[in-house]
């Protein structure tokens, strides 16, 4: 018997699933430790195009036992003529044994402050859509951590063409 090539189902058969994170972002711009860097400077008034490939680690909590669970991994882009606007295109990546591997696809405006979109996602949160709160918690001298409140919506999908 062959397979078919689509299928289609009813939306009342997805199962939504909810879910809320309290991570720490730590943006380390310059030091030793940065954890970004500059790719393409098109040398523009304003710094128009200039791009920033980024890596910031996000812990569980703040002091010396925080532990990484996730990454932010992606670039940011300054896309304001006539002012600095820049815009994040990245990806959460966990780490942490629970959600390893598993992302959230997020975009929006720069670190500081502000709300990201989640626009995606894979793993355990397939087809996740939502919201991430920001706010500044602490300036250090190569950097700052950003408090960040994430609440999403996605839903429990089987990969049907596998046909798991």
């Amino acid at each position: 018997m062959t397979k078919s090539t689509f299928n289609i189902a009813p939306v009342s058969a997805l199962q939504k699933n909810e879910l809320y994170f309290h991570m720490y972002l730590h943006h380390t711009p310059l030091g030793s430790n940065r954890n970004q860097s500059g790719i393409v400077n098109p040398n523009l008034p304003n710094s128009f195009g200039w791009t920033v490939v980024n890596d910031w680690p996000l812990y569980d909590a703040l002091g010396p036992n925080a532990k990484v669970i996730a990454r932010a991994q992606g670039l940011h882009i300054q896309t304001g003529m006539s002012s600095q606007k820049y815009q994040n295109y990245l990806s959460i990546v966990f780490e942490d044994a629970r959600f390893k591997g598993s992302t959230l696809q997020v975009m929006g405006p720069v670190v500081e402050g502000g709300e990201w979109a989640i626009v995606g996602g894979t793993g355990e949160f397939p087809m996740a859509r939502g919201v991430i709160y920001k706010k500044f918690h602490e300036q250090k001298k190569d950097g700052n951590i950003m408090e960040l409140d994430i609440h999403a919506f996605y839903s429990a999908v089987r990969p049907w063409s596998l046909g798991v």
